[in-house]
């Protein structure tokens, strides 16, 4: 369907004049699907509100639906990445509306029940976004970030490091190359204390 609605999109200056709207409604309830996956998966409806999580995910996908490329991994796999970065962004600049209410109106997010894997890689992402908000900025803070999703959501995948070279091959699948990676971990590295901290 996306390679279909590319087809028929004409293009004049940038700017899409003619598009088959029967097939962008019929993909945007099918992405839709994947955007409302990633907010219950990722709990992002604790921070924000769904409908106003629902739609900057959307925004963020619908703006990509002519850069789709079958040859650089699957639609859903496309999408979900989109989502998740968008949706991070999006809660991380929401943060610091929520860190100045009242303390009546935050929302309790202690549980006596979890998986201690969903825990760890909840805390894991916490942290490494954390670090890459006070320490990068620009083009190389938002590589980082795409990187930092990308090894998120491998590890959610596998429960485990299974190998470099499995990282790798999912990672390109994104566009992202092997150096990019090396380069993001050399980086990281720096602020291993941190980040291990969090299996003492």
């Amino acid at each position: 369907m996306l390679l279909e609605y590319q087809d028929s999109a004409v293009i004049r200056d940038g700017i899409t004049i003619q598009k088959n709207t029967v097939l962008e409604g019929k993909i945007v309830k099918e992405v839709m699907k994947i955007v409302n996956a990633i907010i219950v998966v990722y709990r992002y409806y604790i921070f924000e509100d769904s409908d106003d999580l629902m739609q900057h995910g959307m925004k963020a996908c619908y703006e990509n639906f002519m850069k789709f490329d079958p040859h650089k991994g699957t639609a859903f796999n496309f999408f979900s990445i989109i989502a998740k970065i968008s949706l991070l962004n999006y809660t991380d600049r929401r943060q610091k509306h929520r860190n100045h209410q009242d303390i009546q109106e935050q929302i309790a997010l202690e549980s006596p029940q979890y998986a201690n894997y969903d825990m760890l890689f909840d805390e894991l992402e916490d942290t490494l976004f954390g670090i890459l908000d006070e320490n990068y900025i620009g083009n190389k803070r938002k590589k980082y970030v795409k990187i930092a999703s990308l090894i998120l959501d491998y590890l959610r995948k596998t429960r485990k490091f299974v190998s470099k070279s499995d990282l790798y091959s999912w990672c390109r699948s994104y566009g992202i190359k092997n150096t990019e990676v090396r380069e993001f971990v050399k980086a990281i590295s720096e602020y291993n204390t941190e980040i291990f901290s969090l299996v003492d």
